[in-house]
């Protein structure tokens, strides 16, 4: 039992990270960039860790019973306990026990604690929401698409009163109409709800800033405010209203306070699925707003969902079961393999398992098995394969006679007879005079790079490298395939759709996780030196540490440049494709699908037009469904075209169809079609629109570069785009720092040696803390807290100078 509980925890600290290191920078970004109170994003955060250690606590006591095994057979333990006469089915026993335990654990978490967690995570991103907290440090010139149907635009923010100036509205709430709203100056506001009090005092209309207290319905404060109503099926068709203030409801709270929230599955007691299952229906006092959600299913398929989910609160904690039956014989028929096959081996298994588990729930969810068959069929097939090898396991240990079949005594006579071509060839390779190979006694040493030795360090790092990168993209992709179950099967999503996904996914997985890949395999190869001695014999042989550890630092800048290329060539296409499919798995058309129009917007760089289309196609420099609007310097509506498409010829953008409108000074408007080809009045070349709806990270460094100078040129200063631009080269950085902090601490740790596991565990604690600045330092640095450059090159200075610092420490 201690020898398989320390490399769980290990393995369960190591899978829980790396899988909780986006949802730890999403906490930096809400507390630094978004507004949110630290307890909040704190809340956020332990929300969502027990949706994740459901995943890893199976994951993690294979992972452990795999390497306990396999150190117990590297170091002839097993055939110890054979000599002293205890069978290895013995061994199962505190196995079970340990699943047992573990099983009971991780059942109260799914049937009792994550449903919770579940609805309370959801109603806490409803309420950070729809507090709107985000928007008192709305970034200016940028757009802003946090609340549905609604597009906002703000020109200037006052630092000092939060309130914005020339501010642009566009409403899609009402369905059939689009508004256009205007005005000179807004600001964000709050109902006082009766009973409470505001910190700026009420003003009579029982509003009050957002950040004077109120607690009651959002409103956004508009003054002199100037509507265009708009109906896209009737362009002929339009009207203007003008007000001295305008009020915009953004959300709608209960008498309590609070925003109402709709539940799923995941959200619902155990309690709650067992009714549905039963084909109940839940009172309203249980199922809040969610009632309205479970009607609109049809009664076979919402109790079929309900089933699924309660099958699946059931079977994952089992799975500690399943990998116990599984683990013993595999981890004990690993005997010349060791750790390391033992690793590989519980990669496999688990990616078995997660595809079989998750290709059932699909099967279960289109109704062509039975939900229990496919929940239940990954642990049926795993425990029976595993009281199948363990009838088998004595003969891999010599305890029975060796098999007498023809299929065995074929394999033997192939394999002698393999080994007996290796052993001639090996003896005509290497003739020997005396006892020195021929071969060794012509060499002449010569001080030449890479030597032996840097080959050997090279071989012995690239092995725990290739592991840790392997095991945490397939980590990556079980876990985001069981985020998307749902979606797949109501979405009909196709195979190939799905392949494609999860292949345009793995690059950006790879990149994310080989810093720390590094960061483990180095420590892991240079704690097995300091067990095994070689580390005292190369001291002995005359050779420093200084030496030995440059093949190291050279495949740090190896994997630096790698990922600097892999950033930079492959990751934005496979960005922007995985995004493409990720739109089609979840039912989206479109080929970026927004929550405000479904199209994408941009501001030309005078600030004086606005531009609105659904594609642009950058091989043919056409846009499709074009809309623009032209205002004058006091920010009022001038002129609106739309065009069916819009196309590039000799340096003007040309229509064929659609209509316009010019509104003069008087208010007085004039409406014509456009019957043939006419240049409208854009001023911007093809390549502004190429560029403007990509996202940083779907960008290269120069692409960025490009986009920058576009929006400094425009008078706006994207401080999260300067930052993202430094991070394209601290974070492969990162990769050559993350070495180098590991060497002092692996190599000389306060002159004790450490084991292998002890070695992971540092690497662990070392790039927790690396990341939690990096994340820290560069959300502030988002924020406007600290200059950009300040808060992206900080924690890499820090780092190097603290390894540096500690590598003088060496007793080289």
């Amino acid at each position: 039992m201690r020898e398989v509980l320390g490399p769980t925890a290990l393995g369960f600290a190591t899978y829980t990270f790396l899988l909780m290191m986006r949802p730890i920078f999403s906490l930096m970004e809400q507390v630094f960039v978004a507004g949110a109170s630290y307890h909040d994003a704190q809340r956020l955060l332990l929300l969502a860790v027990p949706h994740v250690v459901v995943l890893t606590i199976p994951m993690a006591f294979l992972f452990g019973v795999l390497i306990a095994l396999g150190r117990m057979n590297a170091d002839n333990e097993i055939v110890a306990l054979q000599s002293a006469g205890i069978s290895m089915r013995r061994i199962l026993l505190p196995l079970l026990i340990m699943a047992l335990v573990m099983t009971a654990g991780n059942a109260y978490l799914t049937l009792e604690v994550n449903p919770a967690s579940n609805r309370k995570l959801n109603e806490l991103k409803t309420e950070l929401f729809s507090s709107a907290r985000a928007l008192i440090h709305v970034e200016p010139r940028v757009f802003n698409e946090d609340f549905p149907n609604v597009l906002l635009y703000v020109h200037e923010v006052e630092p000092e009163t939060d309130t914005w100036r020339r501010v642009i509205l566009f409403d899609r709430t009402s369905p059939g109409e689009e508004r256009l709203t205007l005005a000179r100056r807004g600001r964000l506001v709050a109902e006082v709800n009766p009973g409470s009090e505001s910190t700026d005092g009420g003003t009579g209309t029982g509003l009050v800033p957002l950040s004077g207290g109120g607690s009651g319905d959002l409103w956004l404060l508009l003054e002199d405010a100037v509507t265009h109503l708009l109906i896209p099926n009737k362009p002929e068709t339009y009207r203007v209203n003008t007000n001295r203030t305008q009020m915009h409801r953004l959300f709608s709270k209960d008498d309590n306070g609070q925003v109402r929230v709709r539940l799923g599955m995941r959200e619902r007691t155990s309690g709650e699925l067992l009714q549905l299952m039963r084909g109940q229906d839940l009172p309203p006092d249980e199922s809040q707003s969610g009632t309205t959600l479970l009607r609109h299913e049809p009664p076979q398929g919402r109790q079929r969902s309900a089933a699924i989910e309660m099958h699946k609160r059931l079977a994952i904690p089992t799975a500690c079961l399943a990998f116990a039956l599984i683990a013993l014989p595999l981890g004990i028929g690993s005997r010349a393999g060791g750790r390391g096959r033992g690793f590989v081996i519980s990669i496999g298994v688990v990616l078995v398992y997660y595809v079989m588990l998750n290709n059932g729930e699909l099967l279960a969810h289109e109704g062509r098995i039975p939900p229990w068959v496919g929940i239940w069929l990954p642990n049926i097939v795993l425990a029976l394969g595993g009281l199948v090898l363990m009838r088998s396991m004595g003969r891999w240990l010599g305890e029975q006679r060796r098999g007498s079949g023809w299929l065995a005594s074929w394999w033997r006579q192939l394999r002698d007879e393999r080994r007996q071509r290796r052993a001639a060839g090996t003896r005509e390779r290497t003739p020997f005079t005396g006892s020195i190979p021929i071969h060794l006694q012509r060499r002449r040493y010569r001080s030449r790079f890479p030597t032996l030795l840097d080959r050997y360090l090279l071989r012995r790092l690239a092995f725990p490298l290739s592991l840790v990168l392997i095991s945490t993209s397939l980590l990556y992709v079980v876990v985001d395939l069981t985020d998307h179950i749902d979606e797949m099967a109501k979405n009909h999503a196709p195979l190939d759709v799905i392949l494609g996904y999860y292949w345009n996914l793995i690059p950006q997985t790879v990149f994310d996780v080989t810093p720390m890949g590094l960061l483990i395999a180095v420590l892991i190869l240079l704690t097995m030196l300091e067990r095994r001695n070689e580390l005292t014999a190369f001291k002995a042989a005359g050779l420093s540490l200084y030496r030995l550890i440059v093949p190291v630092l050279l495949l740090a800048a190896i994997s630096a440049s790698g990922l600097w290329v892999l950033e930079e060539s492959v990751i934005p296409e496979a960005r922007r494709e995985s995004n493409r499919l990720l739109d089609r798995i979840k039912g989206r058309e479109t080929a970026r699908s927004y929550r405000t129009t479904d199209r994408f917007w941009l501001m030309s760089r005078d600030g004086m037009r606005l531009y609105n289309f659904l594609r642009y196609d950058v091989a043919k420099k056409e846009m499709i469904r074009f809309t623009m609007f032209r205002f004058d310097e006091d920010l009022r509506l001038r002129f609106h075209l739309s065009a069916d498409r819009l196309r590039y010829e000799k340096g003007a953008w040309i229509a064929d169809s659609g209509w316009y409108r010019t509104i003069q000074e008087d208010g007085s408007d004039e409406f014509k079609r456009i019957t043939r080809p006419i240049e409208v009045g854009v001023t911007e070349v093809p390549s502004y629109f190429g560029q403007e709806y990509r996202r940083p990270a779907e960008m290269a460094f120069n692409e960025l570069i490009a986009y920058i100078s576009e929006l400094d040129e425009s008078g706006a200063r994207p401080v999260r785009l300067i930052v993202s631009l430094h991070q394209k080269i601290t974070y492969p950085l990162s990769a050559f720092i993350m070495i180098f902090l590991a060497l002092p601490f692996a190599l000389n740790r306060g002159g004790q040696r450490v084991s292998t596991m002890q070695g992971i565990a540092l690497a662990l604690g070392l790039g927790i803390g690396y990341f939690l600045l990096t994340a820290a330092f560069g959300k502030m640095g988002e924020a406007g807290i600290l200059p950009p450059i300040i808060g992206v090159w900080t924690p890499p200075l820090l780092a190097s100078l603290f390894a540096i610092n500690r590598l003088t420490t060496l007793r080289s």
